[in-house]
């Protein structure tokens, strides 16, 4: 209060010597104040109480009163007057500034001190504010960016009065563009109120409570009482599976070894909530000899309102069998945010697959490869010829299908019948496979034969890491003979000695040789001999030769002349032999008896002791004829008579008798044998000069000789 000497007949309201008026004193006379006075109720409840400073001069209209009344009484309406301070107005006449306790608000005052009041009556309006916005990330806290919700229905509610309004209901607004709201409380008095937003379907509150309290104290002057935010997010989210697919799949996989499978799922949100988290599930499938590792993984994912988000899993896939393998993946998209659902769960599953083929080695191979054919056999005639083949794998896939060719070749000639398969198809362990071939030929030679084997993979999706190893090939020559009968036909020797030339004369080998057949166009070796006493030197010395051709059923007769020098003038006993032999190796010739001939010359004398030695075909008779013993031939033991034929050629059978003993008829000290001959069977004609004896010694062996003769009676 002031003192005496500020006028205290001045007061409005006296609150008696030594005391301040209260709010609650104004309050109490709050009809003076309010409804004679002009001040609002929100004035006296809401005015600040501070100190204001009054001043002389400062155009300050102060309210005062010429009723000087009892204490604790207010001026009688219409007494009041409005003066401007003057400097009166302070105690000290000073003209300084005077404090004083107020109810104050911008130019309104009412004084504590007295109860004096300014002529303006402005009024404080308090406000109660807030925001509802977006909470996106549902974190509660309104982050930058996060917009507000605009159209919302916000109500305030009073739920006790300082000032005995009633409760309940008090008002509505709307959120603007910025989610802001505002409660201006114009009368609307001291007390507590709380603010409620509207609830929406599809909506979750997330920042503030359901009733948020707000209390209202008197003296708050034009306070805004906001941060009565309220966060909202929607609860609804379709998360989507744009898109699942296996990609960069490779083009095939070895088995046994772990391969990587990659799907890519591209995710979506499309709203209406703005951000969610999901949780995304694949679960891998594939065959029972496959491990999937891992079969099944999730990941989580933040997604905002259309941003697609690509998640790429990684599969590792390991299968042992080699064939076509289709993997599955199924993909399952979950929203995880609590208290948000997928209102379209139909897009939240896929499915893909993908078909591989997974590869494995077998490193099958040829181990060995044996042909086995007759060593030998004869034109025409059938033989067999078998391959063989081993096979084995060292590759890590067993048992793998294979086939295993065999062939054989064999020259033009021959023909090849396979008895059976050529082509084995197995499960392949280690194994022998075998053809046999039936085989004739129809040339005599040497006959070369080749055998290969291969083995071929028939296995799918089973490779084959070194086909060098995969063929194999094997030889065998046989022998094709051809039957033949080759033969010495006929062998004769004749030699120019005679009684009167003993020293130096000429032999002849005349050989016939014969191919029975059946085997032609022989190449054939003959060879011929001649032996002569020692004291005899021969010309060509040595065995000779004649090559030649043979067809079958064919003959040829060649002659081969000698020439001798002898020391001893003695008649002598000469010899020549003769081989015919096939000269190529396949002609086999099937009687080797007859490949030989032999025969000697043993001198002979017809008529002996008679020179020249005449025959008269006129006359019927014998003709004697001496085989002459040499050195080398005793004729009279080694004759073997019955077989002595004489005449033109030496085949005529004209043989009578023999006579025993021998005689020396040519004086050289041995005895000669005489034997006596048809003369009409002797077949010798008029121009017959000489006269050929033939036989066989006692052990077989052929002879021949031969003398001049002179024809008479013609």
């Amino acid at each position: 209060m002031i003192d005496s000497g500020c006028g205290r007949r001045t007061f409005i309201l006296d609150p008696d010597q030594g005391n301040t008026l209260t709010r609650a004193t104004i309050l109490q006379h709050q009809n003076y104040y309010s409804n004679a006075m002009g001040f609002s109720p929100n004035f006296l409840w809401y005015a600040r109480e501070e100190q204001r400073g009054f001043a002389p001069g400062n155009n300050v209209e102060w309210s005062g009163c010429e009723y000087n009344g009892p204490v604790g009484s207010t001026c009688p309406i219409g007494n009041e007057k409005f003066h401007r301070l003057l400097d009166a107005f302070t105690d000290d006449n000073s003209g300084g500034t005077i404090w004083m306790p107020s109810l104050s608000f911008g130019n309104a005052f009412i004084s504590l001190t007295c109860g004096n009041f300014s002529r303006a009556t402005d009024k404080p309006v308090p406000m109660i504010s807030g925001y509802k916005f977006h909470d996106q990330n549902r974190n509660g806290v309104r982050d930058p960016g996060e917009p507000g919700l605009a159209g919302w229905t916000m109500t305030l509610w009073r739920d006790r009065s300082d000032a005995g309004q009633g409760t309940g209901f008090v008002t509505n607004t709307v959120t603007n563009a910025d989610g802001y709201y505002e409660f201006q409380l114009d009368g609307r008095l001291p007390g507590d109120y709380a603010v409620t937003e509207e609830s929406r379907d599809g909506w979750a509150r997330t920042a503030g409570p359901e009733r948020r309290g707000v209390h209202v104290s008197p003296g708050i002057g034009n306070a805004t009482l906001g941060g009565n935010d309220f966060g909202n997010v929607e609860t609804r989210a379709d998360a989507v599976k744009v898109s699942f697919e296996v990609v960069d799949s490779p083009a095939q996989m070895p088995a046994d070894t772990e391969n990587p499978l990659r799907v890519r799922a591209v995710l979506e949100n499309r709203g209406p909530a703005p951000i969610i988290d999901v949780e995304d599930t694949i679960t891998a499938y594939g065959q029972p000899d496959c491990t999937l590792r891992p079969a099944q993984q999730a990941v989580t994912r933040r997604l905002f309102l259309g941003q697609p988000v690509e998640v790429v899993f990684e599969v590792g896939a390991t299968c042992t069998d080699p064939s076509f393998h289709r993997f599955d993946f199924r993909n399952l998209l979950a929203v995880t945010t609590p208290g948000v659902t997928d209102p379209d769960e139909s897009n939240n599953v896929y499915n893909t697959k993908v078909i591989i083929p997974v590869i494995d080695e077998s490193d099958v191979a040829i181990d060995g490869t044996v042909l086995d054919c007759a060593s030998r056999t004869y034109v025409r005639d059938h033989f067999t010829c078998t391959v063989t083949a081993a096979v084995s794998n060292g590759g890590d896939y067993a048992p793998p299908n294979v086939d295993v060719l065999l062939g054989l070749t064999g020259p033009a000639d021959c023909v090849l019948t396979p008895i059976g398969v050529t082509r084995h198809e197995d499960r392949l362990a280690p194994t022998v496979v075998a053809t046999t071939w039936d085989v004739v030929c129809g040339v005599r030679s040497y006959h070369d034969f080749a055998a290969t084997a291969r083995v071929v993979l028939d296995h799918l999706h089973v490779v084959d890491p070194n086909p060098d190893n995969n063929s194999g090939a094997a030889t065998d020559r046989v022998e094709v003979f051809e039957p033949v009968d080759l033969s010495v036909a006929n062998l004769r020797l004749t030699c120019s000695e005679r009684q009167y030339e003993m020293r130096n004369t000429t032999c002849v080998s005349t050989v016939t040789v014969a191919n029975a057949g059946p085997a032609t166009a022989v190449l054939t070796r003959t060879t011929v001999g001649f032996t002569a006493p020692a004291d005899c030197t021969v010309s060509p010395a040595g065995t000779q030769e004649d090559l030649r051709t043979l067809n079958a059923g064919t003959q040829a007769t060649f002659t081969q002349t000698w020439s001798l020098s002898c020391t001893q003038a003695r008649r002598h006993t000469f010899g020549t032999t003769a081989t015919i032999a096939a000269n190529e190796p396949h002609p086999e010739d099937t009687n080797r008896g007859n490949d030989t001939a032999g025969i000697g010359w043993q001198p002979d004398d017809v008529k002996p002791l008679s020179f020249p030695s005449s025959i008269n075909l006129k006359k019927e008779g014998v003709v004697p004829v001496a085989i002459l013993s040499t050195a080398e031939f005793d004729a009279v033991a080694m004759v073997n008579q019955q077989t002595l034929t004489f005449g033109a050629t030496g085949l005529e059978k004209s043989w009578i008798r023999c006579g025993s003993p021998g005689e020396d008829v040519n004086g050289d000290g041995l005895l000669d044998l005489i034997c006596q001959f048809d003369t009409k069977k002797a077949g010798l004609t008029c121009t017959s000069t000489t006269a050929t004896v033939t036989g066989y010694t006692v052990d077989g062996r052929r002879f021949e000789g031969q003398d001049d003769i002179k024809i008479t009676g013609c």
